[in-house]
C-alpha cells in the first residue's frame, strides 16, 4: 500500500509537470498508476453510497413506527375520556352518542394515518432518488476513465503522450471531487435532510387535541341532550 502511494504520488508530480515531455510508454505507466487509484477511489465511494439505502430505509421505518406509537398513546387519552363521559349519569342510554363518538375518532386517526404515509412515502422516494443520483454520478466515473484509457492506447508520439500527461491531473483532481461531492449529496440526502423531514412528519399532538376536541364537545352536547 505504501509503495502504491508513492507511485501515485510521483505519476501525479510528474504528470502535473508541464514542462516535462513524455513518450506514450511512460504515459502508459503514468495512466495505469492514476487509473488504479481512480478505481479503487470509485469502488469505496459507490459501495459507501449503496450502503446507506438500508439505513434510510430503517429511518423511514422507524419514524413509521414512532406514529403509530405517538397515534396510539393519543388515541388512548381520547378513548379515556370518552369512558368517563359514558359512565356519567345522563338519565338515558347514550350508546349512539358513543359509537358516533367512536367512529368520528376512527376517521380523524385514519386520516392522519394516510397522510402522514403519504407524507413517509414521498420523504423516503425522494431521499433514494438522491441516492441513486450520487450512485449514478460515481458509476458514470468508469465509463470516463476507460474513455480516457482508449486514448492514451491510441497515443502514439510524443506531443499527444505529453497533452495527455497534462490532463491526467486535470482529470483526476476532478474526479476526486466528483466523487467526494457524490457522497456529500448521499450523506445529506440519506441523513441529514432525511432525520429532519421525518421528525417534521411526526405526529403534531396540539393538532391531534385540536381534531379530537371537537368530537368530544359533540358527544358531551349528544350525551347531556334532553329528549
Amino acid at each position: 500500500m505504501f509503495k502504491f502511494v508513492v507511485l501515485l504520488s510521483a505519476a501525479l508530480a510528474f504528470a502535473a509537470s508541464a514542462s516535462l515531455r513524455v513518450n506514450p510508454d511512460e504515459l502508459h505507466v503514468i495512466w495505469d498508476t492514476i487509473e488504479k487509484d481512480i478505481r479503487v477511489r470509485q469502488q469505496e465511494a459507490e459501495l459507501e453510497i449503496r450502503n446507506l439505502l438500508e439505513p434510510l430505509r430503517i429511518l423511514v421505518d422507524d419514524a413509521r413506527e414512532k406514529l403509530a406509537n405517538d397515534l396510539q398513546e393519543a388515541n388512548a387519552v381520547i378513548q379515556d375520556e370518552i369512558r368517563r363521559i359514558e359512565q356519567e349519569p345522563h338519565g338515558r342510554d347514550i350508546a349512539r352518542c358513543i359509537q358516533q363518538a367512536e367512529e368520528e375518532l376512527r376517521r380523524v386517526d385514519d386520516e392522519l394515518v394516510q397522510e402522514h404515509n403519504e407524507a413517509f412515502e414521498r420523504i423516503q422516494r425522494e431521499a433514494e432518488e438522491e441516492v441513486q443520483r450520487a450512485i449514478q454520478i460515481a458509476s458514470s466515473i468508469i465509463d470516463e476513465i476507460e474513455e480516457f484509457g482508449r486514448r492514451v492506447e491510441s497515443c502514439r508520439d510524443v506531443e499527444c503522450a505529453s497533452d495527455l500527461d497534462v490532463e491526467i491531473v486535470t482529470l483526476y483532481e476532478r474526479i476526486v471531487k466528483d466523487l467526494d461531492g457524490a457522497i456529500e449529496i448521499a450523506n445529506e440526502a440519506a441523513l441529514i435532510k432525511l432525520g429532519a423531514e421525518l421528525d417534521q412528519a411526526q405526529l403534531d399532538h396540539e393538532r391531534y387535541a385540536e381534531l379530537t376536541r371537537q368530537l368530544l364537545e359533540e358527544l358531551r352536547i349528544c350525551a347531556d341532550e334532553r329528549v
